[in-house]
């Protein structure tokens, strides 16, 4: 069964997993609509207008951390031992079931908490309250020109490094993603660590992730000190290496996150899949 594919038990298979999971799917997506009323109700008490670039970064925040959140959520008992059992002997292939898990998981429950959430601001932007929300979000989170373009309009730019931030922008456009692409592919290292830890599967994760951003902040540091020392010796790049320098790394690294990162995580949660011991 494991090297075995049939789109026909792939569909039975999807069926099965939302039917099971559906209630799951709309109590966690009401929680967000909650939260989003929420925050709302608390923009009334300022009584400021909220613009479309606020907004947009607040949704995709939340809707970021609740889709990191949704592996431990929805698959969080398919690896256990005695839990896990009748995931094990389900008539499907370790492909269909990695096939099952991207998309009731990372297609349908982001996009279903996206087109809900958007759904809910834009009714809200029809009230007339005395914090009126002003604008739409829709393309800021499906575009990501939208997105940066709002993002940039609203940060506080050195106009003498306005060329340098251009430039970048330009150059790593081809390989930019929108927001809700983000969504997607980002959940991918949560999926692979849910099915790899039985227990405490967010302790554990929270653990690996800060024993990571200690690594790059260490790094960082060290990359600072350098330039300082290079710069204590006159050995001062100038604007055009430093944009050359700026450009290589932020392509490299949207490619190795955006792309390379996300298809490795779910090639790894196949795997791990074909070989839990229950």
């Amino acid at each position: 069964m494991n090297a075995t594919f049939n789109i026909h038990r792939l569909g039975l298979t999807i069926s099965k997993e939302l039917q099971e999971k559906y209630l799951t799917i709309l109590g966690t997506i009401g929680i967000i609509l909650l939260a989003y009323l929420f925050i709302w109700a608390i923009n009334q008490i300022g009584g400021d207008p909220v613009p479309a670039y606020s907004r947009a970064k607040g949704v995709i925040s939340i809707l970021s951390i609740v889709s990191c959140l949704a592996p431990f959520i929805l698959y969080k008992n398919e690896n256990r031992r005695m839990e896990g059992v009748f995931y094990a002997i389900s008539p499907a292939s370790t492909l269909e079931k990695t096939i099952s898990m991207f998309v009731v998981c990372s297609l349908i429950f982001p996009l279903t908490a996206t087109v809900l959430t958007l759904s809910l601001d834009s009714l809200i932007t029809l009230l007339p309250f005395k914090a009126p929300y002003t604008g739409s979000i829709w393309g800021s989170v499906f575009s990501y020109r939208d997105y940066m373009d709002i993002l940039m309009d609203s940060s506080m730019i050195n106009p003498e490094q306005q060329g340098l931030v251009d430039r970048i922008y330009s150059s790593m456009s081809p390989l930019m993603i929108s927001p809700f692409a983000g969504l997607i592919l980002g959940q991918s290292p949560f999926v692979l660590l849910n099915m790899l830890f039985r227990k405490n599967k967010i302790g554990y994760t929270l653990l690996i992730f800060f024993g990571i951003l200690t690594i790059m902040m260490v790094a960082s540091i060290v990359s600072v000190l350098n330039i300082v020392d290079t710069a204590q010796t006159g050995e001062i790049p100038g604007e055009e290496e430093l944009a050359n320098w700026i450009d290589t790394w932020v392509k490299a690294w949207l490619l190795i996150v955006s792309y390379i990162l996300p298809v490795v995580f779910w090639i790894l949660t196949y795997f791990r899949i074909r070989r839990i011991q229950y």
